[in-house]
């Protein structure tokens, strides 16, 4: 995976900020931008209390911006009725001030990545994420985006994205990733999703899920947002719960009646293969060793 190719400033915001507002909008100019994060794709800077700004930081980050400024406010609409945030963008940028490609301000979301809270504080999260994604995955129009990594039938996303096994082999060692490789085989033994496409947020893992007070607050990052199986949503629960909280997350997920065993064995398989992204690809933003070494062992009981 490509690292950062560009690196935006604090000056280089200002200015396109002081350039690029509408009127409706010119009194976050009185907010000086704050550098706050650095993920894969973009760099995010804090503009007073309720705004952010989202710049790439590599070319191949800039589908996935115009992505959420055009579907996570459609995308996300069910998540108001539940109280839980989305990054709702309220302008796009365009290139200028020596910046080379389009960014966006958004809503800001308060609370904490849950990726910081430790797992025993995890327990409300369960139910709160099983509700907000049941909701989100409702059918999705036609012109709804595709993803060749995300939603796509598990022998397709192989085809596009092999694993590199030996790359996680020499990271959790020998046996552990056999057992993620039979998770995976198993999950492409399971029928695939024969319904119509529904909404996916497309990467709802520990580090783009928000909580105030052991809460679910927001849902953050719809880069990936896309249309097809929810297999591949569901998989954070491997990401981001024990054994305890995962059997209520999978519980108030079947109260939707939507989701059969085929279901579950595939979504377990997309969160092995996202193991083995994350071994190999470890990225320049959030620390994800912590989240590679839970969900690991989560696939493999018996350890």
């Amino acid at each position: 995976m490509p690292g950062v190719e560009v690196q935006p400033t604090t000056a280089q915001v200002r200015r396109l900020l002081e350039t690029q507002l509408p009127q409706e909008l010119r009194e976050l100019l009185d907010r000086p931008p704050t550098p706050v994060a650095q993920g894969w794709d973009n760099a995010l800077f804090r503009l007073g209390p309720a705004h952010a700004v989202r710049l790439p930081v590599r070319r191949a980050a800039v589908p996935c911006l115009l992505r959420e400024a055009r579907w996570t406010a459609v995308a996300g609409a069910p998540l108001a009725a539940l109280g839980v945030a989305v990054p709702r963008p309220v302008f796009r940028g365009r290139p200028g001030a020596g910046y080379p490609w389009p960014w966006a301000v958004v809503r800001w979301i308060e609370g904490e990545a849950v990726a910081t809270l430790p797992l025993a504080g995890r327990g409300g999260l369960a139910e709160d994420l099983a509700l907000a994604l049941t909701a989100v995955h409702r059918p999705a129009p036609g012109d709804a985006p595709h993803n060749p990594y995300r939603g796509v039938a598990l022998d397709a996303r192989l085809r596009t994205a092999p694993p590199s096994w030996a790359s996680a082999a020499a990271v959790l060692g020998a046996r552990r990733t056999e057992r993620l490789r039979g998770v995976v085989d198993d999950g492409l033994r399971a029928a695939p999703w024969s319904r119509p496409p529904v909404w996916l947020h497309g990467d709802p893992h520990p580090w783009n899920l928000v909580h105030r007070d052991g809460r679910l607050a927001g849902l953050i990052d719809f880069g990936d947002v896309c249309a097809g199986d929810p297999a591949s949503d569901l998989a954070g629960a491997w990401l981001a719960f024990d054994a305890d909280q995962r059997s209520r997350f999978r519980a108030v997920v079947g109260t939707a009646g939507r989701y059969d065993d085929d279901v579950w064995r595939r979504a377990a398989a997309w969160a092995a293969l996202y193991v083995a992204a994350l071994v190999a690809n470890p990225g320049t933003g959030p620390d994800f060793g912590a989240v590679v070494r839970h969900a690991a062992a989560q696939l493999d009981p018996g350890s």
